[in-house]
């Protein structure tokens, strides 16, 4: 019959053969089979994303127009809320294009003639020279007569400011004002405004946008030219 001294020096050695293993097994680093199956559990989990990361591709180039569009709508909103005057974002058959209003019925002919000349104006630039001030007293000559401060000259706005996106050949669209009863085709010779007033008050807008592979049917908000409705359908 074994003592308890004897068990207790049992244990203790069964113990120490464990912590010993352990240390050998950590000595020795993964096994072959160990290292197969990890590259295996990485390969899967590779081929099983890789659907996903081109699925997340394939719908960032397909909602392309879409950005754009709420790209441009932003930027006429906040130039019209800043030079007080009213701004667009005219649908033509090949694409949108921001600028100032300047004709409720604008056709393409006279867009285009808008945007070639904007290409030939000279750079706008203030008419006074650096340090150059206009006396008041003197009748508007440029030679100072008193130190009464002079009022700065009216903001210059740049007149054929525009920004144009293209949409691919493929894709096509309808928009739809709140007060068609029916969405509009763009194609042809047709232009379709959405103005932006300078309150920055706009038209809500439905904009549906076709492409081979995917359809998208957006809402914009009237206050804000935000996307307050989207669905989405990739084929």
């Amino acid at each position: 019959m074994k003592s308890c001294h004897d068990v207790g020096e049992s244990l203790t050695a069964c113990q120490g053969g464990l912590i010993r293993q352990r240390a050998e097994a950590c000595a020795r680093g993964f096994t072959l089979v160990e290292i197969v199956i990890a590259l295996t559990i990485v390969a899967v989990l590779a081929a099983a994303s890789m659907p996903m990361l081109k699925g997340f591709q394939e719908e960032r180039v397909a909602r392309e127009p879409v950005t754009a569009l709420l790209k441009l709508a932003r930027e006429a909103r906040l130039r019209a809320m800043q030079e007080k005057r009213p701004y667009q974002v005219a649908f033509h058959a090949t694409g949108f294009t921001a600028s100032r209003y300047f004709n409720p019925y604008l056709q393409l002919e006279q867009l285009n003639e808008f945007l070639e000349s904007g290409e030939e104006a000279p750079a706008v630039q203030s008419t006074m020279q650096e340090g150059e001030k206009t006396d008041i007293d003197s009748g508007g000559g440029s030679n100072k007569t008193t130190d009464l401060p002079i009022a700065p000259p009216p903001p210059k706005y740049d007149e054929h400011w525009s920004e144009e996106y293209k949409l691919p050949q493929e894709v096509k669209y309808t928009i739809q004002h709140w007060y068609d009863a029916e969405p509009t085709t763009i194609e042809g010779e047709a232009v379709k405004l959405w103005v932006f007033q300078p309150s920055g008050v706009c038209q809500p807008l439905k904009v549906h946008v076709e492409g081979p592979a995917s359809t998208f049917d957006v809402e914009f908000a009237a206050l804000t030219a935000d996307i307050v409705k989207e669905t989405v359908d990739l084929r």
